[in-house]
């Protein structure tokens, strides 16, 4: 079960991205909504640059992008495609291929925010 408001992340969200890619996916691809939601936003503490975590990111952050991608694409819940779609509006730049070749396959609801970030110049 979901649980629901107050939304954290702990010590178990920064050693999974600190274990790489393959942890990493494990979560955002499994199927316990608050585990991804979680995950999503320590990542949002790893890629913004200010705090330094980045570095963490380097050896796969081009793959990050391209699973935070098919993440919006595949996520059965909104709220998880939206916070994925958040990082990457917030911390990378266009082209997106994932998303633009598949935007067909993206929620009605977030489509015209995966259309808008597809094509920032």
């Amino acid at each position: 079960m979901e649980e629901k408001g107050y939304l954290s992340y702990g010590e178990t969200e920064i050693e999974t991205i600190k274990k790489g890619l393959p942890a990493i996916r494990e979560v955002l691809l499994g199927d316990n909504t608050h585990q991804k939601r979680r995950l999503l936003f320590a990542l949002d503490w790893f890629m913004d640059s200010y705090y330094g975590q980045d570095i963490w990111l380097k050896p796969f952050r081009e793959e990050l992008v391209e699973l935070l991608q098919v993440v919006i694409l595949s996520a059965q819940e909104d709220e998880v495609a939206s916070d994925a779609l958040d990082l990457l509006e917030s911390y990378e730049w266009p082209p997106f291929p994932i998303l633009e070749r598949q935007i067909d396959q993206v929620s009605e609801r977030l489509k015209p925010f995966v259309l808008r970030l597809i094509h920032t110049e």
